[in-house]
């Protein structure tokens, strides 16, 4: 299978597990244009927000916090019909149950596209970043992980995560017009459900490596076979990358190589 098919059907798999399981879940169906997607939306979308800081107090729920369990991931292939354009499902409780709470947190965005080409993966990846775009919403973004907090002004005005969902497939429509489907898939119910999430996780964070063409070494260091740092446009991403690897195996960058400590 080529793209990222494998995990999007390994997705579908676990929504199943969850209905066997009878696992409270809740699907809606948005519109397919953009405009129309964030019609009535109950906060502001778009670059003219200012940045947000969140501070606890300001907090109404928060959600992916590490200790509940944090899984996020960015999945596109070329055979559209594996997506359910403008589906967004979501597992476990909403945004107005938690008010207080921390909740785990599992986010998965689905996309296709028949002329998408592997080029175009950082920047699908990085487009999941609503940083600043969405009214209420803080986040604390690195690579498979989502921690966020949503301030009780914006969860008193309706903000809940079908309204998170409607931004990101919006966002999603409009910065990549080859896109031909779009759908998200959310995840609250327990940090188990999003461990297992974060197993699908992992394999395609080592796709995403693969095509990047970043490869490991048999010393265990990272190398770029292609790219040079100083010229690649996507040197933000492989910063990001090495930067988790880095904390992994608790050494230091050199370079393109990640180099362990006393190694």
């Amino acid at each position: 299978m080529a793209e990222f098919d494998e995990q999007i059907l390994a997705v579908r798999g676990f929504v199943r597990k969850r209905k066997e399981e009878g696992t409270p879940l809740s699907e809606e169906q948005c519109a397919d244009s953009p405009d129309e997607i964030l019609q009535g939306l109950p906060v502001r979308f778009g670059p003219d927000n200012p940045p947000t800081v969140i501070l606890k107090e300001d907090t109404f729920a928060e959600l992916g916090n590490p200790v509940h369990g944090s899984a996020s991931m960015v999945l596109w292939t070329r055979q559209v019909e594996l997506i359910q354009d403008g589906r967004i499902t979501r597992i476990g409780p909403d945004v107005p149950e938690a008010e207080g709470r921390s909740l785990p947190f599992g986010q998965v965005i689905l996309l296709g596209g028949s002329g998408l080409e592997e080029k175009d993966q950082a920047r699908l990846e990085r487009a999941s970043n609503l940083a600043s775009l969405l009214e209420g919403y803080m986040i604390r973004h690195v690579p498979r992980k989502l921690w966020s907090r949503v301030s009780r002004d914006a969860a008193v005005r309706g903000f809940c995560l079908e309204t998170l969902g409607r931004a990101l497939m919006a966002h999603y429509k409009r910065t990549f017009p080859l896109l031909q489907a779009v759908e998200i898939l959310f995840v609250t119910s327990s940090k188990a459900h999003v461990e297992e999430l974060e197993e699908i996780g992992l394999q395609a964070k080592g796709k995403s490596l693969s095509i990047r063409k970043l490869t490991r070494t048999e010393d265990g260091n990272y190398e770029c076979d292609e790219l040079t740092c100083d010229d690649c446009p996507e040197k933000p991403t492989c910063d990001s990358i090495r930067e988790v690897l880095v904390i992994r195996k608790k050494g230091k960058v050199v370079g393109i190589e990640v180099v362990r400590d006393g190694g």
